[in-house]
């Protein structure tokens, strides 16, 4: 097992799309993401999910993902603290050649992380040459295409870096699931 969770194709590809185009139209008020103190060489809106129908479906899409995800591994929801998704999920777009390539993960023991147990990722474009997310110990490459949602431990168990895009503009959703 290597508790890399995919649902294909979970958000539609109109929604999809509908997120891009909302995001390009709010770009004035998008931002350098951030690793530490380091800049990323993206823009990125932080998005709040309060309800189902939030950003074209967006809330239901995870929170039906994340329910999903809570049943095929079952036994997580009874022998682990209580945990939830942050409200907050990052909506990111890359230039081509522009990627996270640093080798990370979502809870690397620093104080702001460590309530970090779960982190999620949906493609909202197809790309295709790159543009995926690479996770060295499972041997595992999630492609972009839009619509699919996947979600892993958040700790050293999963490291992973994004891979590079070189014609292609590459739009993200990224958020966590933390404890309680």
């Amino acid at each position: 097992m290597n508790f890399i969770h995919k649902v294909p194709r979970v958000y539609s590809k109109t929604a999809c799309k509908n997120l891009i185009n909302w995001f390009e139209e709010h770009i004035d008020e998008a931002r350098p993401g951030t690793a530490g103190d380091e800049k990323l060489n993206d823009l990125e809106l932080f998005l709040e999910i309060i309800n189902h129908e939030d950003y074209f479906g967006l809330g239901k899409t995870l929170f039906k993902s994340i329910a999903n995800f809570k049943n095929k591994y079952s036994l997580i929801d009874k022998h682990i603290g209580k945990w939830k998704m942050h409200k907050f999920v990052s909506l990111m777009r890359y230039k081509p050649n522009n990627y996270y390539d640093i080798i990370h993960c979502e809870n690397d023991g620093d104080k702001k992380y460590l309530k970090r147990v779960f982190a999620f990722i949906i493609f909202l474009n197809d790309i295709k040459k790159g543009g995926g997310t690479k996770f060295l110990f499972q041997k595992i490459i999630a492609k972009p295409k839009a619509g699919d949602f996947y979600i892993w431990p958040a700790h050293w168990t999963h490291l992973h870096q994004g891979i590079n895009a070189p014609k292609e503009k590459k739009y993200i959703i990224t958020g966590w699931v933390e404890y309680i």
